[in-house]
């Protein structure tokens, strides 16, 4: 037969329609299983997503009529004072946040892996807060932290040591913040590294005992290493969390005192639903969104240099 000649349907032979070829059947099956989040992703995040790209660029309060003024609202950031007060906090609370519950979720992750008696239910309690309505969380640690009647300053009296205003004090308010929020994330984490412990071979840790390592050697050199990527991995879920807070200043502090804990996504909340500025807010959304980028592709940039890969 020639080449590039087409064969001709045989007399009385039936063409099955597309969708009843077992290739297409499946495609169609794949297509049919994914709609649902596919449908989601486009009408839920992609779509919002550029409507408020498009949006930053307008003068809109969600009412009226949208008005194009270009950069102008990316220009008024720059010479926000409270916008450059919000985004000193944010990186504030990321800078302490961030650390501490990763040193407090790998002392804890290290705790579990003991087998101990009464390991399962100290796991359990310090997964906990995760699970409780945030709400609930904040009014306790606001009465954990009420200069008057509230344990902490309770506690400190009892030492013959003077009370402190922690959430009306400048000095303290964030970092009563930050402490609240490690009490509440650290047992998330500490489960993510507890699995990466249960993953590190054992007969790793054996060869290294038995060429000499003792416990801070072994810990250093072969637990650290191979935890590396679940270490990766709360490393960026922790700093993307820390750069959107939100909860906690917005019910324990209301962004004070003296503007002293409002977080971007505080500001942008403010400008948006307070003051009705969509617009100005989209652009807020947008900075907040590049922030977080930039920030997890340094991380992710360098982590070849002490992520282990296999």
């Amino acid at each position: 037969m020639a080449v590039g000649t087409h064969t001709p349907t045989a007399p009385g032979a039936v063409r099955r329609p597309w969708f009843h070829r077992p290739r297409n059947k499946e495609a169609l099956a794949a297509l049919l299983f994914l709609a649902p989040n596919l449908i989601g992703f486009l009408v839920l995040t992609l779509g919002p997503g550029v409507f408020s790209l498009i949006m930053g660029f307008t003068n809109w309060s969600g009412i009226s009529r949208a008005r194009w003024v270009g950069a102008e609202n990316y220009i008024e950031l720059v010479a926000d004072k409270v916008f450059l007060t919000a985004l000193r906090n944010t990186l504030v609370y990321t800078v302490e946040f961030t650390p501490l519950v990763i040193v407090a979720a790998l002392l804890f992750a290290l705790l579990f892996n003991q087998r101990v008696w009464g390991v399962p239910v100290v796991r359990l309690l310090c997964f906990l807060p995760i699970v409780t309505d945030f709400i609930s969380v904040a009014f306790i640690w606001s009465w954990i932290y009420h200069f008057r009647f509230g344990v902490l300053n309770w506690a400190l009296e009892l030492l013959n040591l003077p009370a402190q205003a922690w959430l009306g004090d400048v000095r303290w308010a964030m970092i009563a913040l930050v402490v609240m929020s490690v009490w509440r994330w650290v047992g998330y984490y500490a489960i993510i590294l507890l699995a990466g412990l249960q993953g590190i071979p054992s007969e790793l840790k054996e060869a290294a005992t038995i060429d000499g390592a003792n416990g801070r050697q072994l810990f250093l050199r072969v637990t650290i290493p191979l935890l590396s990527p679940a270490l990766f991995f709360v490393l960026i879920i922790s700093i993307s969390s820390s750069l959107a807070v939100f909860e906690q200043m917005y019910i324990m502090t209301r962004g004070g005192p003296r503007d002293s804990t409002i977080s971007i996504s505080m500001f942008l909340y403010q400008q948006g639903f307070r003051f009705f500025k969509m617009g100005y807010a989209s652009a807020v959304a947008w900075i907040l969104f590049l922030l977080t980028f930039m920030v997890t592709a340094f991380n992710w940039t360098i982590r070849r240099r002490w992520v282990y890969q296999e």
